[in-house]
């Protein structure tokens, strides 16, 4: 016989049934909570930058770029380097003159040399800044001068056609030293002719200004040609003035020698002699006949007091002539020294040392006068004498004279 326990049906439906209902809530909460959590990403994607409400939301990153701009102040750091340039200005620009602003021990002689001006350097200073003549030669610190290019050469005198018609005018600048005797010397004028062309020289005829330009009557006078031994000796009847030469002969006279003085009568006043620039200057002019194959000129002692004797009155007379003072000539003075002479030659040259005035400098202006190179290559002279004074108080600071003669 087969013994069973009995079984409770509706229990066991309750039970299914409570544990569908545990079910059905897990669900629905679990669905909530889906939902809940994809509103809250939806909203964070929609928020950030570039979405649809991203604009309305402040970003809390900074932009990194501002952090940068301080990195320019470093930048003014390399602009030191362009202060090189200023050392342009002191090159002197070859094309045309350009200022200078004299410095404390600046001469005119070491800025010709600086600035390659040749030996010509400082007459080339005082042609562009003729207010250093005006002022007597006085220059100063912080003046401001014109200094030429390197390459410049200076205005020299053109010859004087030997076809120009007599009383014809040409124009003509006043150069350092020049006076009225001595432009009348070089264009066969006379003082009184060109005074005439020129009535504001009336006044005073030594006030004659670097650069003033004159018209010049020219050929008013026939030139004195150098004549041979055997010539009838005359008197050259046209006086000599700026460095030209001045070609004379003498009459054939002995005279004692006598001590040197001022020609023109006065007392002579104090000076420095330089035996080294007379030495110089006998070399240069000996050297330069050995050039032309001519013999060298002999140094004479009664030509070198004849020399030092119109020299030492024109230091002291300030005056540039071969006329002294007295009316004399180089053959008077010659003859006055004792010297019997068939034949005088005389060239003159005046400028302070310290524009300049050695025996390079004179040297070069009277070879560079045809006149003047003709006396100092003269083939008829056999001796000479120079002689250089200098002095401070004097007008033109210093004075070379060359005295050559044929017994």
């Amino acid at each position: 016989m087969l013994n069973r326990t009995p079984t409770n049906t509706s229990n066991t439906i309750n039970a299914y049934r409570k544990k569908r209902q545990q079910k059905g809530s897990f669900l629905m909460y679990g669905a909530i909570a889906l939902v809940v959590i994809g509103f809250i990403l939806l909203v964070v994607w929609m928020t950030r930058p570039g979405q649809p409400l991203g604009q309305y939301f402040a970003t809390d990153t900074p932009t990194p770029t501002v952090t940068f701009t301080p990195t320019n102040t470093s930048t003014p750091t390399l602009t030191p380097t362009i202060t090189e340039t200023p050392t342009q200005t002191l090159t002197a620009t070859p094309s045309g003159p350009f200022t200078y602003i004299l410095q404390e021990g600046d001469t005119l002689p070491a800025l010709a040399e600086r600035f390659n001006l040749g030996p010509d350097g400082v007459l080339l200073i005082l042609d562009n800044n003729p207010q250093i003549m005006e002022a007597s030669g006085v220059y100063f610190v912080g003046q401001e001068l014109t200094i030429p290019p390197p390459g410049t050469t200076r205005a020299t005198t053109t010859p004087i056609p030997p076809n120009l018609s007599r009383g014809t005018r040409v124009e003509y600048q006043v150069l350092p030293g020049d006076t009225l005797a001595g432009i009348a010397s070089k264009f066969n004028s006379t003082q009184e002719d060109i005074i005439k062309a020129n009535p504001d020289l009336a006044e005073d005829v030594n006030n004659l200004q670097v650069g003033q330009s004159l018209q010049i009557p020219v050929n008013m006078v026939t030139a004195t040609a150098t004549l041979p031994p055997t010539s009838t000796p005359i008197t050259p009847t046209v006086q000599g003035g700026q460095p030209t030469a001045a070609a004379t002969t003498a009459a054939s006279t002995t005279a004692a020698a006598t001590p040197v003085a001022a020609s023109g009568g006065t007392a002579a006043c104090a000076f420095e002699e330089n035996a080294q620039f007379v030495s110089q200057l006998q070399k240069l002019i000996n050297d330069e006949r050995a050039k032309a194959g001519l013999p060298a000129l002999v140094i004479n002692a009664q030509l070198t007091a004849a020399a030092k004797d119109h020299a030492v009155d024109m230091l002291c007379n300030n005056y540039l002539s071969h006329t002294g003072l007295d009316g004399s000539t180089p053959q008077d003075r010659v003859r006055k020294a004792g010297f019997t002479a068939s034949l005088v030659v005389e060239d003159l040259y005046a400028l302070h040392p310290a524009y300049g005035g050695n025996p390079q400098s004179a040297f070069d202006w009277w070879m560079a006068d045809p006149a003047s190179k003709a006396d100092l290559l003269n083939p008829n002279t056999t001796a000479f004498g120079i002689a250089y004074v200098s002095s401070d108080k004097s007008l033109l600071g210093g004075y070379f004279v060359v005295v050559a003669a044929k017994p």
